[in-house]
């Protein structure tokens, strides 16, 4: 007798599969260090993730886009920053048409020339990107540019508001620095020295670190003997001797930076930023005689008389 069991086929009703959920991610920015230690990061990402639960979408916890301490008025964020790798992803479809992108402001976006900034949102929008500015709860799309003239003229307003600020901003700090530079004969331009060298608490000027400075000595000393930046610095570590700041040897390239130091015979070189060129580039501006030195100038000459290729040998 057959005992398998028997199947009775019947009428089986299928559930449709629930409607996908539109993609969204979130896009967070500030422009110092400071708002990372305030609310700035807390405050964006509670913002995306509450508009996300009113409005049914899928917020994407894992791909997240943060520029954290990246100013967006020369558009670092676009170019190099995650800003770019979202645009980059949208570009090569990894990102999908219908997906949202969710911002605090349009500020957050760029604060580059008015025009700039708002070519940057029609881009975005003409990929198929819908962009949400959580601040005034706007919703920009290509439709919406085109159709919408208010719109248009919304995002205009808030990009010349956020280019004047930054640019007003950083009219101040070159004011402030070109102020320091002036001064810097009498007090110290800036906290930052080389590692054989200690502010002193009244920040009235520097002071010699005895144990270091007696390592600079002898790096100098060995390197007019003829020895060379590698087997200094092997010496160095075979020796023990700690390191200057954060590095765990010393390396080669660390001791070619002494060497060519201006601050061991007490000169300081002022530098101010260029952008004009659409990067940042370091000028030189007047040396200033106030560090403490431990190099006769005598020694300096000694060293720019020795052929390159001696201070690098083996």
């Amino acid at each position: 007798m057959d005992k398998r069991p028997i199947v009775v086929l019947g009428n089986h009703h299928h559930e449709p599969p629930p409607p996908t959920r539109p993609k969204a991610y979130s896009y967070v920015r500030f422009s110092t260090p400071e708002q990372e230690k305030g609310d700035s990061l807390r405050r964006q990402t509670a913002a995306a993730e509450a508009y996300a639960q009113r409005h049914g979408l899928d917020l994407d916890d894992l791909l997240t886009f943060r520029d954290l301490g990246v100013s967006a008025y020369l558009g670092a964020n676009e170019e190099a920053g995650r800003l770019g790798e979202f645009l980059a992803a949208v570009e090569h479809g990894d990102i999908k048409p219908g997906s949202y992108l969710l911002v605090e402001s349009l500020d957050r976006l760029s604060r580059k020339k008015p025009r700039k900034a708002v070519r940057l949102l029609e881009r975005i929008c003409e990929a198929g990107i819908t962009l949400v500015t959580l601040d005034d709860q706007r919703v920009y799309t290509e439709e919406v540019l085109d159709e919408d003239q208010t719109a248009l003229m919304v995002a205009l307003l808030v990009a010349m508001r956020a280019h004047e600020e930054s640019a007003k901003k950083g009219r101040r700090v070159a004011q402030a620095w070109e102020n320091k530079r002036t001064n810097a004969k009498t007090k110290p331009l800036t906290s930052r020295a080389p590692g054989w060298l200690k502010l002193r608490e009244d920040r009235s000027g520097f002071d010699l670190i005895p144990g270091r400075a007696v390592i600079v000595r002898r790096i100098f000393e060995q390197t007019l003997e003829g020895r060379g930046q590698h087997a200094i610095a092997e010496s160095l570590n075979r020796e023990g001797v700690p390191v200057f700041g954060r590095g765990k040897i010393w390396h080669r390239s660390y001791i070619k930076k002494m060497l060519e130091d201006a601050s061991v015979v007490g000169t300081y070189v002022p530098h101010r930023a260029d952008r004009s060129s659409g990067k940042k580039v370091r000028i030189p501006t007047q040396p200033v005689n106030r560090r403490p030195k431990f190099a006769r100038r005598n020694t300096n000459r000694r060293m720019e008389r020795l052929p390159r290729r001696d201070h690098a040998r083996l």
